[in-house]
């Protein structure tokens, strides 16, 4: 778990993920490898700024905004046509590169990372599975991303 501050009653978890106790963990910044945020304006969720990424497939592209709440699965699609099942390639919305693979998630797909600081270290970062509709869907804390990737293992 995290570093507990008696002072302020937040608990540290990871840079740029910040929660209190009895409080949701929300993600302040988040980064592509190359280091482009990915915290934008374009939907906000809870008072709180979105996570913004691009999604490709054959047949489209467009961009998602998540909601930064660790485990939350509010979400937004821009001109990208919902289709559960379908595994898209997720990309940073600036220079397009798609975001790294963290390990492969337990429905098969990939789960791809975003770093929670701007060095590019997948000990500091948060992902989602590239399968629309998967469980794994959301944002997944570091913790949960090493938990889920092993093929049938849920705690």
């Amino acid at each position: 778990m995290g570093i507990f501050n008696r002072t302020t009653g937040a608990v540290t978890q990871s840079p740029g993920v910040e929660t209190t106790i009895n409080e949701p963990q929300v993600v302040r910044e988040c980064f592509c490898a190359k280091g482009h945020s990915l915290v934008t304006d374009l939907a906000s969720f809870g008072g709180h700024p979105g996570i913004t990424i691009r999604l490709k497939s054959e047949r489209q592209d467009g961009l998602l905004a998540l909601s930064p709440v660790i485990g939350d699965q509010s979400r937004t699609f821009f001109n990208f046509e919902r289709v559960p099942g379908e595994i898209v390639q997720i990309c940073c919305p600036t220079c397009s590169d798609p975001l790294p693979v963290y390990n492969v998630c337990s429905c098969g797909a990939d789960l791809v990372a975003m770093f929670t600081t701007l060095n590019a270290e997948f000990a500091n970062c948060i992902g989602i599975c590239q399968r629309i509709g998967c469980l794994h869907a959301e944002i997944k804390s570091n913790s949960d991303l090493r938990r889920y990737s092993r093929k049938g293992y849920f705690d």
